[in-house]
């Protein structure tokens, strides 16, 4: 079977794709688009994911594709593969290779092997497609295991027995893929994810894959309905122990998606926010502080990440002062400016009081960019000592200046010395 739909890519990448081809037959390989990429193509879907696989040397091969493009290049040897960075796509390069699991849950170990042997080392049907890009058979669909029929039923069916248990990330997989496509788990599939489930098999993953599994589970559109599956088929037990949602976190979830459009639609010149980040909160939102902190160590999150999910665990008991209808301007600054915008939209999207939503969108159109006219030079100058005190009158000053209006850099500088008057008494 011929796809002729190669040519629905981008057209700078059907270029990338052609000279790829010559450099392969140049070197006596062979080269496929393999995965996600044939997947989407076929159900004409945009794809994000651009994978090639090589029956030869991929790193070789990778080299080559680099050096003709001038393109940076970035190769993994453990599993002979490499990543080409041609304009603006990431494009995964890999030799052909089977797998061999040495226990459960662990990464595998790989030696090289033949296209058919690649293809079935991959999670489930519908991704173990493959689109010839050589010269005697360019656009041929491979297909040895019926990735084709399933995804025209839309069926997610498990490649062999022990997958679930070979790598028990395709549990959650599954469910990602099921959900996205509104396709359905296959039944000797479900069986045997059930089956896995029954063994703990998550348990046997490292953190760090699991948390990579649920990013992007929160990165897909209205992540609510993949969340309600997990708890349905496996629970929400690897992210925290007892940990489950309810019809009050449902209600905060498709909160959040308005308030993630509010923001976009509103909001466009601001930094663009992480959205998962946000759906991540409404997940452990009622979990205690020190368990936040713990699952933040545990799956390895970045510094920026677990500081703004412990942000709002550190600030929301003092966030409900915005519920007052009287609160001065200066105290919802003070209140939120020191937060990410993941945490507002957060706080945001759980507050059932209109007025502490009204007096967040008040900071956001109003106060993010609250600026003095004087600085630590202008203080220093006026003889304003000691340094130590300087912030302290910063924000007196912002204060001030929301609640007195405080217009001009004199205004400043006579509320600065009344200030540190103040502070030294």
């Amino acid at each position: 079977m011929v796809i002729r739909k190669l040519n629905k890519l981008p057209k700078d990448f059907i270029s990338f794709i052609r000279v790829s081809s010559g450099i392969a037959y140049r070197l006596n390989m062979k080269v496929y688009l393999v995965g996600g990429i044939v997947r989407d193509l076929i159900i004409g879907r945009e794809s994000f994911d651009y994978d090639i696989v090589v029956e030869g040397d991929g790193i070789e091969f990778s080299m080559k594709i680099a050096r003709k493009f001038n393109s940076n290049f970035r190769k993994h040897h453990r599993f002979g593969t490499a990543t080409v960075y041609y304009r603006n796509y990431k494009i995964d390069i890999a030799t052909c290779r089977r797998e061999y699991y040495p226990h459960r849950g662990a990464l595998p170990r790989v030696s090289r092997a033949s296209l058919g042997e690649d293809l079935l080392r991959r999670d489930f049907t519908i991704n173990a497609m493959a689109l010839s890009l050589n010269k005697t058979d360019y656009g041929r669909l491979i297909d040895p295991y019926g990735g084709y029929i399933d995804l025209k039923n839309g069926i997610i069916r498990i490649m062999h027995d022990d997958s679930f248990f070979d790598d028990p990330t395709r549990i959650l997989r599954a469910i990602r893929f099921e959900k996205r496509f509104s396709f359905r788990i296959e039944k000797h599939t479900l069986a045997l994810l059930k089956m896995a489930v029954s063994k703990k098999a998550l348990s046997s993953v490292d953190d760090q894959r699991l948390r990579d599994e649920l990013i992007l589970i929160l990165k897909e559109p209205s992540p609510l309905k993949y969340i309600k599956r997990i708890q349905e088929l496996t629970g929400l037990s690897f992210i925290s122990k007892g940990l489950r949602v309810n019809k009050d976190d449902y209600y905060i979830f498709a909160r959040i998606e308005k308030a993630i459009e509010l923001y976009k639609n509103k909001f466009s010149t601001y930094r663009r926010i992480e959205e998962w980040i946000i759906y991540l909160m409404a997940l452990l939102s009622k979990l205690p502080r020190n368990d936040v902190i713990r699952f933040c160590k545990s799956f390895r999150l970045r510094r920026g990440e677990e500081k703004r999910l412990v942000d709002y665990f550190e600030h929301r008991k003092a966030a409900r002062y915005l519920n007052r209808n009287n609160i001065k301007i200066s105290r919802v600054y003070f209140l939120l400016y020191r937060l990410s915008f993941e945490t507002i939209i957060f706080l945001y999207a759980s507050s059932r009081n209109k007025t502490a939503r009204d007096n967040i969108l008040f900071f956001l159109n109003k106060l993010t960019d609250v600026r003095l006219s004087i600085n630590g030079h202008d203080l220093a100058r006026l003889g304003f000592a000691p340094k130590k005190l300087y912030s302290k009158v910063f924000d007196g000053l912002k204060m001030a200046k929301l609640d007195k209006g405080l217009v001009t850099k004199n205004d400043e500088i006579a509320e600065a010395k009344k200030i540190f008057r103040r502070l030294k008494k």
